[in-house]
């Protein structure tokens, strides 16, 4: 009876650290931009997916906003802090802005081109900077890595993106 013991508990302790691990090596949102200096509270407006669902969202033709971005990079967690503010300012605590994490693609070209043909952005960067998307019947709507795109000119001042005035488009305009 010990030894059918002895084997339950270290059953059951080899399922517990495997799940500890594999509970630890899922991407926490909060704690990557938390942890690199944005200004975002645990609750927050951020969802992170993947190009796949992005694209499935796109096909099916949701409307939606996109941030392609790395905690890495400093332009990055100034975007995300605004989108949160602006959000928070316009009473659109509830909205959602969908993420993909821009890591796991900018180290090569054939990642950038894999994120060209999956979701259709212009210019994927090679240094994690951030590219906002927003998604209309299945059309690409805005890409700030397109700065040509009709839609993406009106939030462009001085060749600087604006990003207060694109998010105040997402949450007036798609999430109405």
């Amino acid at each position: 009876m010990k030894r059918f013991l002895k084997a339950c508990g270290a059953l059951v302790l080899s399922f517990g650290l495997l799940l500890a691990m594999t509970s630890c090596s899922e991407y926490d949102f909060y704690e990557d931009w938390h942890g690199a200096g944005a200004d975002i509270e645990k609750d927050n407006i951020f969802e992170t997916i993947s190009l796949e669902k992005a694209a499935e969202m796109k096909e099916d033709g949701e409307v939606f906003a996109l941030v392609y971005a790395s905690s890495s990079a400093v332009t990055s967690r100034n975007v995300i802090t605004s989108l949160q503010i602006q959000a928070e300012y316009l009473g659109c605590e509830d909205a959602v802005v969908y993420y993909v994490n821009s890591t796991d693609y900018y180290g090569s070209s054939s990642t950038r081109k894999e994120v060209k043909n999956i979701i259709g952005m212009h210019e994927p960067p090679s240094d994690g900077s951030p590219v906002i998307m927003t998604f209309k019947n299945g059309r690409i709507d805005v890409d700030t890595s397109d700065l040509n795109k009709t839609k993406t000119k009106e939030f462009i001042e001085n060749g600087v993106i604006q990003y207060a005035s694109l998010a105040s488009y997402i949450f007036k305009e798609l999430h109405n």
